[in-house]
């Protein structure tokens, strides 16, 4: 009797220590054969089966039969998560499974920087290789519900997407970010200035988002365009003209330029451009709805970006004397 326990004693340490060294080995396994960083592709209700066929077809496997036996003992074919993840050099089969079973999908960052068209944006997405293309222009603007004019209708700001979100998801979520950012700064505005809806506090914005990059000069043009709304001036503001010339548009403006017969044009038609000319950020969003309290009618850039404000034409001919004809 005490021989037979000994025996059975003996043979589960045998294979206990058969196991320990059999999972040893799946974890530092190294049958992934990748010498780059890969992105596969789990496509929605495909089986372990399906991704070890894929994987020894593109030759980053050695094995499907130790793939999909692996997968099974770690009941991984129940919680296979779809999407796209990334397969790097020296990853063991273990480690793959396990990422594929959590769902730890690859990330993409995609940032929208403020001051540019919505036509800009859709042209970077659409090239983005970590997005995927879905529709034309104006099928992507008709799914998200954004009608005419367009621009200054989706937020600038640095978003995290799984790999292979699609354009049009993307341009989704920045359209509904505006919306909740405007709706919820509209409603903290300044109530005095001349605005009377969100939209033109973005178009207004937009302005501003064009005419400076200095977020602590926003608010002072910004009172320079209210003043002149408020007093019924041109607004006079170089951007829109650039944003009517659209392709036409050759730096330096011309006399010539600034006469051309637009709706956007501000040298010609009085009040606020009937849409957006870019999308605006915070800053512009701020200074749209809050300007500062100032008596400036006129403005002049500097060389070094910033501007040179005035009260009344006579100081701003000494500012463009002072600052454009001796640059």
């Amino acid at each position: 009797m005490l021989v037979n326990n000994k025996n059975k004693f003996f043979s589960r340490l045998v294979a206990s220590i058969f196991l320990l060294l059999f999972m040893a080995w799946i974890l530092v396994s190294k049958d992934i054969t990748s010498v780059q960083t890969q992105i596969i592709q789990v496509k929605s209700g495909a089986s372990m089966g399906v991704v070890a066929q894929d994987l020894s077809e593109k030759k980053l496997i050695k094995s499907k039969l130790f793939f999909t036996t692996l997968s099974r003992l770690l009941s991984a074919n129940k919680k296979l998560k779809s999407g796209y993840y990334e397969l790097k050099p020296n990853t063991s089969v273990f480690e793959f499974i396990e990422k594929i079973s959590r769902g730890d999908v690859l990330k993409t960052k995609i940032t929208l920087v403020e001051g540019k068209t919505i036509k800009y944006y859709f042209n970077q997405l659409k090239n983005d290789p970590s997005l995927t293309k879905i529709g034309s222009f104006d099928q992507v603007m008709n799914s998200i519900g954004v009608k005419e004019p367009y621009d200054g209708w989706f937020y600038p700001e640095t978003y995290i997407f799984n790999y292979g979100e699609s354009v049009e998801n993307v341009l989704k979520r920045s359209h509904l970010a505006m919306k909740i950012k405007i709706s919820e700064m509209w409603e903290k505005r300044d109530r005095s200035i001349p605005l009377t809806s969100p939209y033109q506090a973005i178009i207004l914005a937009s302005l501003i988002e064009n005419e400076t990059a200095l977020d602590y000069e926003k608010p002072l043009i910004s009172s320079v365009f209210i003043a002149r709304l408020n007093l019924n001036m041109r607004l006079q503001t170089d951007p829109t003209v650039i944003y009517a010339l659209g392709d036409a548009y050759s730096s330096p403006l011309t006399r010539s330029d600034l006469k051309i017969d637009h709706p956007y044009n501000t040298y010609r038609n009085k009040g606020l451009p009937p849409g957006a000319i870019s999308s605006a950020g915070q800053a512009s969003l701020y200074a749209a709805l809050h300007p500062a309290k100032e008596n400036d009618l006129y403005f002049v850039s500097k060389k070094d970006g910033s501007h040179a404000f005035a009260p009344n034409y006579e100081k701003h001919k000494e500012n463009i004397k002072k600052y454009l004809n001796n640059n």
